[in-house]
Formats: C-alpha cells, sequence, structure tokens
C-alpha cells in the first residue's frame, strides 16, 4: 500500500483550488463597468507645455476634438468631448470603435469658438486648415484660447492602452503699456494705434503656419494707465490688449506704433526678436530654454514702451520683468 498517494492527492486539489481563485480575480477572467482591471484605449491629455511647468489641463483646456487618421493621414473619425467630461474623467479620453490597426491621433480645443472657421477637418490630415473666422485682414477679437497636440501612428486593438498628448497653447495676449518717461507728456487713445502684422492667421494639422497672408490684430480693449516706475518714478500712458495667434521665431511678426492723425510711425520693431532676448533666460531640467520653446510657453507678455518725452522715439522697452536699453539693444 502507498502512504504517499492520500496526500499528493489532497495536495493536488489545493493546488486546483487555489488556481481557481486566482483566475476568478484576474482581469481576464470577467469584465464589467465597475472592473478594477485597466482595458480600453486611452488618450491622457496634459497642459504642462507652459511657462511654470506644471499642469494646468484643468484649469485652462475647456473641451477637446480628436481627429483620427490612418497611417497615411485620410480621416477617420472625429471625436468631440465637452469640458464636463474631459473633468468627470480626469482629462483621460476613452477612443472605441475602431478596426484593429494603426492610427493618428490629433487634438485641438477651444476651435469651436466663433473666432475660428475650420477647413478640411474631414477629408486628410494635410487638407486640414484652422484659421480666424473674419474674412478681413484685420483681428481685434479677444480670442478664445486654442491647445494643439498630436500622437504619431499607434497601434489600436482590444488590448489596454494609454498615451499621453502633451498640448501646446497657440493664442497669445499682449498687455503693450505706451508711456513717456516725462510726467509733462499726455496721451489720448485717440491719437494713437498700436498693432501686430504677421503672416500667422492660419494653421494646418501640424500646427504649422499654413498662409503667407499677414494679419494685422488690433487692440480688443484700451484704456489709460498709471504705475510707479523704478527709474522714472509715476508713469501716465496707455494700455494696448491685443490677442494674436501663435508666435513663431522664423517668422516676421512687427508690432507698430502710429500717430493716428499724421500716419507717423513712432516705432516698427520685430516682436519675437526682442521677446527672444529674455527666452534664453528661461530654463526645462536646468536647461535654457530655445527661443520657439519659449514663445510656445509663455502665453501672456507685459510689454512696456517707453517713449521720449516728445513722444517720437522710443528709448527703452520692458519684456515681462526684462529691461532693454536703447543704447544696447533696440534697433529700430
Amino acid at each position: 500500500m502507498d502512504c504517499k498517494r492520500p496526500y499528493q492527492h489532497r495536495a493536488l486539489k489545493l493546488l486546483l483550488s487555489a488556481l481557481l481563485c486566482m483566475a476568478m480575480t484576474a482581469c481576464t477572467w470577467v469584465k464589467d463597468d465597475n472592473d478594477d482591471c485597466p482595458y480600453g484605449f486611452w488618450l491622457n491629455l496634459h497642459y504642462t507645455y507652459n511657462i511654470l511647468d506644471v499642469e494646468a489641463a484643468q484649469r485652462h483646456v475647456a473641451d477637446a476634438y480628436v481627429y483620427i487618421y490612418d497611417t497615411e493621414g485620410n480621416f477617420v473619425k472625429r471625436l468631440y468631448i465637452t469640458q464636463e467630461a474631459l473633468t468627470a474623467g480626469n482629462y483621460r479620453i476613452r477612443v472605441e470603435g475602431l478596426p484593429e490597426g494603426n492610427y493618428q491621433f490629433v487634438v485641438w480645443s477651444g476651435i469651436g469658438n466663433s473666432p475660428y472657421a475650420v477647413a478640411g477637418d474631414t477629408q486628410t490630415r494635410d487638407d486640414f486648415r484652422l484659421s480666424l473666422a473674419s474674412p478681413a485682414a484685420t483681428c481685434s477679437a479677444q480670442l478664445p484660447p486654442v491647445f494643439y497636440g498630436s500622437l504619431p501612428a499607434v497601434h489600436y486593438d482590444d488590448s489596454y492602452a494609454t498615451y499621453d498628448i502633451q498640448l501646446t497653447k497657440i493664442t497669445n495676449q499682449l498687455a503693450c503699456l505706451v508711456v513717456p518717461v516725462t510726467d509733462n507728456s499726455t496721451m489720448n487713445p485717440d491719437d494713437y494705434t498700436l498693432k501686430v502684422v504677421t503672416a500667422n492667421g492660419t494653421v494646418d494639422a501640424y500646427c504649422r503656419l499654413a498662409t503667407e497672408t499677414a494679419t494685422t490684430y488690433e487692440p480688443f480693449s484700451m484704456n489709460h494707465v498709471t504705475f510707479d516706475d523704478a527709474d522714472y518714478g509715476t508713469l501716465h500712458g496707455l494700455q494696448f490688449n491685443i490677442m494674436t495667434m501663435r508666435l513663431m521665431e522664423d517668422t516676421d511678426c512687427r508690432i507698430i506704433l502710429e500717430k493716428k492723425s499724421t500716419a507717423e510711425i513712432v516705432f516698427n520693431i520685430s516682436l519675437p526678436e526682442y521677446i527672444a532676448m529674455i527666452g534664453s533666460l528661461y530654463t526645462n531640467l536646468g536647461e535654457p530654454l530655445s527661443v520657439q520653446e519659449y514663445l510656445d510657453r509663455q502665453d501672456f507678455y507685459t510689454i512696456i514702451f517707453y517713449l521720449s518725452s516728445d513722444l517720437d522715439q522710443l528709448i527703452q522697452m520692458q519684456v515681462n520683468s526684462w529691461r532693454l536699453r536703447a543704447y544696447n539693444h533696440l534697433k529700430l
């Protein structure tokens, strides 16, 4: 008689019971809406590509249009997710119902607002265009923010997958203060016009500028301003608030102050050039920002233009908190 056989039989039963329990709790056993196991194909939206390098999607990204293209760039599907749905999902978007295969994903936010027009969005990725809706070459609107992000071709199937999409803000606000450096000069808003002129009113599905036609951005608001300056004391002048589409390092972009009555140009300078002078003073992970990275990360600029007492010459600038003096910086 084999005395070991009952013990072997009992051990086998215990092993089978343990395997059954493991199978019942495994993620592949049963799936339902309350399952804690990960499932589905997900896109995680992030907005950390800002000057503070902090996650700000929940505070700034209002909605999302997800464009899905095949590997050749042909349109497959478009999803629209409201801010309420984004918030409820912690800015995670589930994509479902696609045939298994490889796809490209492009995300836009804010493009459904009235100042913008979209063309070619259900054709190919190369046909997509986002532009200012106004047919005129002048924009004086307070533009709603627009964000862009993309994901290169990745494989889609029924297995669990999650991908991060980093968003870039492509609208900018300029708070431009024009002030004489003496308290004896006054400026009337009806006497001056400040504008930004650049060919950036249309972008493609890769967020590249897609036009050679210049857009003139004029103030959406204008008011008197008084502030205390470290060098000149109390100053009085004008504030012009302007919004633009994406600023590009290698695209000519001029900011121009003109006297209305005489059409005399007080100054006409390259905006990216002077913004770029301070961009290298900022870092990310210990490395200085490139000019374009600074332009993309910084979406709000306070620019002070200091004029001579006769209001005919630009003698100094301040971009955010950095001063640029005429004798060694300004090239007019």
